[in-house]
């Protein structure tokens, strides 16, 4: 029988499809090479972020479809699977709503200093920290968004009930209800609240970098919601240290999972989540639907909207 491989956590709820579409589901960890141990029977794997390069690929000689289980896909080698004849999908806009609530929970979070006002309660270096500094608000702000698609637009819908304005930067115009279109510097420069929900890519890698932290009000609050290395984690470092920015909201880092070495997580203006911005109960049910729908579309020759290579 041909299988698909799945990954623990995966929402059961959507894999009665593969069985009624006579396929075995095997379901692992998908945490370190040992969960892809090779099988000429898989012709399909729902992948979480495990990376995939030719070498992994070898051990499914008749893999046809690999569907990320998200966004972003910067952990699949696309042309070694090209190369190999497997088709790599997408889930885009199936947890916008989620990563957007997260980046504004983000915002409040940093932007108030909420963690070490919360900390000072026992810490007596975060209540120094603390002491004398009133968090700002969201309401009435200029918030720059980096990457306007659905996240970004989903973002946007939400900040409309805080009445701010809304300053977008993306690789093609779109319309912005509550804002405008922009440069890089205008929103380096004008914002109050900058968030990322950029992917990974060679042109935005090391975007927000430190030139653009000193374009930034001393104010300014960064959140990411899209990939670490979008920003020069160094660079924003040193800027919350030295005060060039006011605090930082981050869901993702530069290596993940994130350490507690790290240094960000022991700075009192640097509020840091395990990259959970996708994962609501709601996002992950759509978010599966969809590599479920993608996985037996490509297998049964139909193709589908969401291949990435």
């Amino acid at each position: 029988m041909k299988k698909v491989l799945v990954f623990d956590g995966i929402d059961q709820s959507v894999l009665p499809a593969f069985t009624k579409a006579g396929y075995e589901v095997i379901s692992n960890p998908q945490q370190t090479a040992a969960d892809f141990p090779g099988d000429p029977d898989v012709v399909g794997i729902v992948l979480m972020m495990y990376p995939i390069d030719g070498a992994l690929l070898d051990r499914y000689p008749n893999l046809k479809v690999i569907a990320r289980y998200g966004v972003g896909y910067d952990n699949v080698d696309l042309q070694a699977a090209a190369d190999h004849g497997v088709v790599v999908t997408n889930t885009p806009g199936a947890n916008a709503v989620a990563v957007a609530e997260t980046a504004v929970t983000l915002m409040l979070m940093a932007g108030r200093l909420f963690e070490a006002t919360r900390d000072a309660l026992s810490d007596p270096a975060a209540k120094e920290y603390v002491s004398g500094k009133n968090g700002q608000q969201v309401s009435g702000k200029i918030v720059g968004i980096l990457g306007f698609g659905n996240i970004g637009q989903a973002l946007a819908k939400l900040l409309t009930g805080f009445g701010v304005h809304v300053l977008a930067y993306a690789r093609h115009d779109r319309d912005v209800p509550n804002g405008r279109m922009a440069s890089l510097d205008e929103i380096f420069e004008q914002a109050d609240f900058v968030v990322s929900t950029l992917p990974a890519t060679e042109s935005t890698t090391g975007m927000i970098d430190q030139a653009a932290f000193d374009k930034m009000k001393d104010s300014a609050v960064v959140v990411n919601v899209g990939r670490g290395p979008v920003i020069d984690e160094p660079a924003l470092i040193a800027s919350l240290k030295a005060g060039k920015i006011a605090a930082a909201g981050l869901d993702v880092v530069n290596e993940e999972p994130v350490s507690v070495d790290n240094e960000l997580m022991h700075l009192p203006n640097a509020f840091v989540l395990p990259h959970v911005a996708a994962k609501s109960k709601e996002a992950l049910h759509e978010v599966g639907k969809m590599a479920v729908g993608d996985v037996l579309s490509v297998l049964a020759g139909k193709g589908t909207d969401h291949q990435v290579n």
